[in-house]
This record gives structure tokens, sequence and C-alpha cells, in this order.
């Protein structure tokens, strides 16, 4: 099964990628937090962390209005990442800031990858009917999926391009994957243990993309993930 890779560029994607399928795991669609034997504690004890959870179970209960507000439509949960259990770093988090500034387009191209493809939809048939075994089904193969990435770039470049006026990814974008890359953000403990286990009840390995990751950002004209590493494989 497959439906995570490709971005490296804001790490918020990632929490809510993984809190999407801890819903899907359990055809849940109340709440986020309510049956989530980690952050349903939190959220009883911590008045930050309940607001974070309602704010996660807004964003899901609207998610056309996500799709069309693209990345502004994270903003509000993104001071979420440095609370427990996910515990960004502060320095990670002001990175993941400007890389939803500078990266907004490219971004949005992402989002409209997993909406243009179907996956996103299937993922949302998931989360409403219960039934992960059937939606899961429906996924592409782990190959098949990071074929259909590859293959998305000119679409994606062609969209960016009508935009901005540039199909590659631009500079202060690049610079930004760059930093968050320098700063391994992506192998701090705490925040990639979070958003593995949650990936893992769909049969997820985050790792398994890192190269899809690269290949991608590399063909719109960006060596920012050149180095890329994520948790636990990270050479200190």
């Amino acid at each position: 099964m497959t439906m995570k890779a490709k971005a490296s560029t804001v790490l918020v994607l990632l929490v809510l990628a993984s809190a999407l399928m801890a819903l899907m795991v359990r055809g849940d669609v109340a709440g986020i937090c309510a049956n989530d034997p980690e952050l349903a504690p939190l959220a009883e004890s911590n008045p930050q962390v309940a607001q974070c959870c309602q704010q996660f179970d807004t964003l899901f209960a609207n998610i056309d209005a996500v799709l069309q507000q693209g990345v502004t439509a994270l903003v509000p949960v993104m001071g979420c990442t440095v609370l427990p259990p996910v515990e960004l770093s502060q320095g990670c988090y002001q990175d993941l800031l400007a890389a939803g500034a500078n990266c907004y387009y490219e971004t949005n191209m992402m989002v409209q990858f997993f909406n243009d493809t179907g996956l996103l939809g299937t993922a949302l048939d998931a989360k409403e009917s219960g039934n992960l075994t059937e939606a899961t089904g429906a996924l592409p193969t782990e190959d098949a999926f990071k074929q259909q990435a590859i293959d998305y770039i000119p679409t994606a470049q062609k969209n960016l391009e009508a935009l901005t006026g540039n199909p590659d990814i631009n500079p202060l974008c690049c610079q930004s994957i760059k930093k968050l890359v320098a700063d391994k953000c992506a192998c701090e403990e705490k925040p990639m243990t979070f958003v593995n286990s949650r990936l893992e009840k769909v049969g997820l390995d985050l790792a398994n993309y890192m190269d899809l990751a690269k290949t991608v950002v590399s063909k719109m004209n960006c060596d920012g993930a050149d180095q890329l590493e994520v948790y636990p494989n990270c050479v200190a």
C-alpha cells in the first residue's frame, strides 16, 4: 500500500497524513485523539494538545476546504508539531514555517498530485467507510505509486509554470528544503517516531520513499534533497 513520499519540504504534511492514516485504521470519523492510546491521555492533561486535537478534527471534517486552500489550511495546526508527542525542535519548527511560506505553490502541487491521481479520494473513502482492506486494495503497489509520481512531474511543472512562470522549484523553496535536510529535521527521533508508528499501521515504511523524494526534487531542478535522511537511518 502506498500513500506517502515526495515532499520532504514540510514535515507537518507527514504528521497530517499519519493522523489521517490513524483514522483509517480505526475507521473512526469522530475524533483524531479520542481513541488514540497515546494522544487521548495527553489531550486530557494538556489543554494545548486538546486544542490541537480539535483543530485536526475540524480539518478532516472539511477536507474539501483543505484541498481548495492548499497549504494555507495547514497553518493553524503547524504549531501543534512542537507539542507532545511530536515535539519537533524549535529550530526545525522555524525551518518548517519558512518552507511552508517559500514552498507554497510547490506544496500545493503535491496536494494536487494526490487529488488528481485519486489517492486522496481512496484514503478518504477508507476513513468514511471504515473498510480499510477494501480501500487500500485499490491503492497502487509501491512501485506503481513511485512511477505515478515520476510520470506526474511534467504535469506538476506545467501547472507550476502557469502559476509562477517557472516550471521548477523556486530558489527560495529549494534553499528551504536544503535547510530542513541540513538541520536533519527528518532525523529527529520523537516527531519521526510519531509519524512512523502511524504509517506502520497501514504497512508503510517512509524510508522506502526517500529515493523518490530525492528524484522528484532533483527532476524539478533543485538539489536540496540530495542528502535527505530519515530516522532511524541517519548518519550522525
